[in-house]
């Protein structure tokens, strides 16, 4: 369809606005930069806004609050002010349209986003709780953002007028206190009508080698899932963007994103889609990014949920970008009744399990999540899943606790209600801080609520649930024991086994303290009581206690980073113990065998030693077998073939490009517990750990090293 031929719904005046517009998508910088995509979305709102309507001043955007601050200090407050509103963001978000309500009462406030209700009798709540917002912009921001502007500019910004119009997908409760939830509008069906942020110059300030780029192909998601926003049903249909546009966009951003790199910033791409590599076009898209790739260096990784069907088309759209896509089979559960009550009974599990054997075999980095506290589940069939997925040979497995989002089906008090859900609230990772506005000193931090037991699941489960997922963790994700998985897949011994023996096990010492402070923290991050969470954050020093990493952590990481980085000699004994009593269990004892595990446990504890300190380092060996070649052989059968004739002397050391990694995600996160947590949820870790030379291979590798920086000095 022409553009000219679409009629948008705007105001026989003509459309246009004589007003300054910000937009703000913000995020905590104070830990460190906890959202930490470029503004996509709202600079899509910019742009489509910019192109249906007049608007003299170009719409301000806004990642960091620093920078709104400065601008509100300069400029004042604008005529209308709109929020971005995500589970990450709201607390934060709310306390600036707060002081800025205060500071300038004419000011309008806006808020859009999917952390809002779906049920009318919560959305009136939540209206009424939070009377700053002068309107909530529900579903697709861009179309009913642009004719809420141009309603306030033909109405001469008379708030409580155009509040009576009941624009499409445009919320608000009057000043008497009447609820206006207007339908929803319908969805723009080519996202091309939307001009690229990127391509446009709108996003060019956000490219500071911190944020990375995040882009959407398509929107829309044909699945019904129950705890997902897309799930609702007015995201079932999938809508794209053209592939000029995302040709341009990835061009664009390649060009830029090159020149970051060689000054230290990131290097990979977040792509939005629900489901990438379903659709036949995303190969399309594949081979673009295979192109840019190939010109600019970029993206190096990578971020996406990749199709819950087409296994073939996944496994394809791997193959042509070589990699630098990590494949999901997010699962979230496999059991019957949950799948049921979730609504994910068209989802075949057959296929996201059989993906993890197909990505093993072209080496693709693969990843599966699993959901604890879905309605129906218990621990039985969370085990279950879990041992499902682990014997499908996944990479990773990501274990999760049931959020319960706004804008989902399952965050309803109905919901709640019909799976007896017992709900607690946390503060979220990364997301608190304090800010000074407008002269106002603010404090804020993001709290969710989580499922910690249902009428199916106990809260002892629960906790029994979460120390399991913290071994899983350490000793299964991240190949941090790639040889020695193998090495239980090849002889037919379970390697949830071995993860039961590693929690059973009673470990003192330093390690053991870590798993006696995780178990802790998991019970003492949880509150009963929302408003008591949020007047506890407000006390003096509380926010201050997050930002130093003493509170609201992300306890999976920050532990499994505690336990790589100081606790390796730990963590190698455990696995030796429990090694030799899994293997005796299934009888495959024998001294060939254990003498091979031993090498491998050595191996390993070399390869991961001093990551993140100490990268001169290279520590050293002797081992009898042949660890490297037995985890890169395709099906390696006796470990007898790679015993040596005698024993041979490794120095463990880290590539180039490997401390140019590893020193740019320093550069970005820090070298903190956090900082480095978060680098290890960020990248694939396999590609940190050090790589094994002999003696000559040694000092022939430190002789090329030496050459090649000195070439770059020349």
């Amino acid at each position: 369809m022409n553009e000219a031929d679409i009629n948008w719904g705007f105001s026989e005046a003509g459309g246009g606005i004589d007003f300054p517009v910000w937009i703000a998508d913000l995020t905590y910088t104070q830990q460190t930069v906890a959202a930490d995509v470029m503004p996509n979305a709202i600079g899509g709102i910019a742009t489509f806004t910019e192109k249906v309507i007049d608007v003299p001043e170009a719409i301000r955007l806004f990642k960091y609050p620093e920078r709104l601050v400065e601008a509100l200090n300069e400029r004042g407050p604008p005529r209308v002010m709109g929020f971005s509103n995500y589970i990450w963001n709201f607390s934060l978000s709310l306390e600036f349209a707060r002081v800025i309500k205060e500071h300038a009462p004419d000011t309008v406030i806006v808020f859009g986003g999917p952390n809002y209700p779906v049920v009318a009798d919560e959305q009136e709540t939540f209206l009424q709780r939070h009377r700053v917002i002068d309107f909530y912009v529900i579903k697709e921001g861009e179309l009913a953002f642009a004719r809420l502007l141009d309603a306030l500019a033909a109405d001469a910004m008379d708030v409580e007028k155009v509040k009576r119009r009941r624009i499409s997908s445009v919320h608000a409760i009057g000043a008497d206190g009447t609820p206006y939830l207007s339908d929803t509008i319908d969805r723009i069906r080519d996202l091309t009508e939307i001009p690229s942020p990127y391509a446009s110059g709108r996003l060019d300030e956000f490219f500071d080698g911190v944020l990375l780029p995040i882009v959407q192909t398509n929107r829309g998601c044909p699945f019904g899932c129950t705890f997902c926003v897309e799930g609702v049903r007015y995201y079932n249909k999938v809508y794209r963007n053209s592939a000029d546009k995302l040709a341009q966009e990835f061009d664009y951003i390649g060009d830029k994103m090159a020149r970051l790199r060689e000054s230290g910033g990131r290097n990979d791409l977040f792509i939005a889609d629900s489901n990438f590599a379903m659709y036949r076009d995303d190969l399309d898209t594949c081979r673009e990014l295979a192109k840019t790739r190939e010109k600019y260096g970029w993206p190096e990784c990578i971020n996406v949920a990749t199709g819950k069907n087409k296994k073939e088309r996944v496994l394809e759209a791997s193959k042509i970008i070589d990699g630098a896509l990590r494949l999901s089979g997010s699962v979230q559960s496999l059991d019957e009744t949950v799948l049921k009550n979730i609504k994910r009974d068209n989802i075949s599990a057959d296929a996201l399990m059989g993906l993890a054997l197909d990505a093993n075999e072209i080496g693709a980095n693969s990843y599966s999540e699993i959901i604890l506290g879905l309605p129906g589940d218990s621990k039985e069939a969370h085990f279950k899943t879990v041992k499902t997925v682990m014997d499908a040979g996944f990479t990773n497995i990501y274990l999760f606790q049931l959020m319960l989002l706004p804008g989902t089906d399952m965050h309803t008090e109905a919901s709640k209600r019909e799976y007896g859900m017992t709900c607690r609230y946390r503060v979220l990772p990364r997301c608190y801080g304090h800010f000074e506005v407008l002269g106002q000193r603010i404090v804020a931090a993001e709290i969710e609520e989580i499922c910690v037991a249902n009428d199916t699941l106990s809260f002892d489960d629960y906790l029994a649930c979460r120390k399991f997922h913290l071994i899983v963790t350490i000793f299964h994700n991240d190949g941090v024991f790639g040889s020695v998985l193998k090495l239980l897949r090849l002889r037919g011994v379970s390697v949830f086994r071995w993860m039961e023996l590693l929690t059973e096990a009673s470990v003192d010492g330093g390690l053991g303290r870590l798993f006696a402070d995780f178990a802790e923290a998991t019970k003492n991050e949880l509150w009963d009581i929302r408003e008591d969470l949020a007047a506890f954050v407000r006390e003096p020093r509380t926010v201050e206690n997050f930002i130093a990493g003493q509170l609201g952590n992300n306890l999976l990481f920050v532990h499994k980073t505690l336990a790589i980085t100081q606790h390796v000699d730990q963590l190698v004994d455990l696995a030796r113990v429990t090694l030799c009593q899994c293997m005796a269990e299934a009888g495959e004892d024998d001294a060939a065998t254990m003498a091979f595990i031993d090498d491998a446990l050595l191996y390993h504890q070399k390869r991961m030693s001093n990551l993140f300190a100490d990268l001169d380092a290279a520590p050293e060996a002797t081992l009898s077998f042949g660890i490297q070649a037995f985890e890169e052989a395709a099906s390696p059968s006796a470990v007898a073939d790679f015993a040596f004739d005698r024993p041979k002397t490794y120095a463990f050391v880290l590539e180039p490009s490997q401390r140019e990694l590893i020193e740019r995600y320093m550069g970005i996160y820090g070298d903190s517990t956090v900082g480095i947590g978060r680098i290890l949820s960020k990248v694939h870790v396999r590609k940190l750990f050090r790589h094994p030379f002999t003696g000559d291979e040694h000092l022939g590798r430190e002789s090329e090293q030496r050459y090649h920086i000195a070439g770059l000095q020349h």
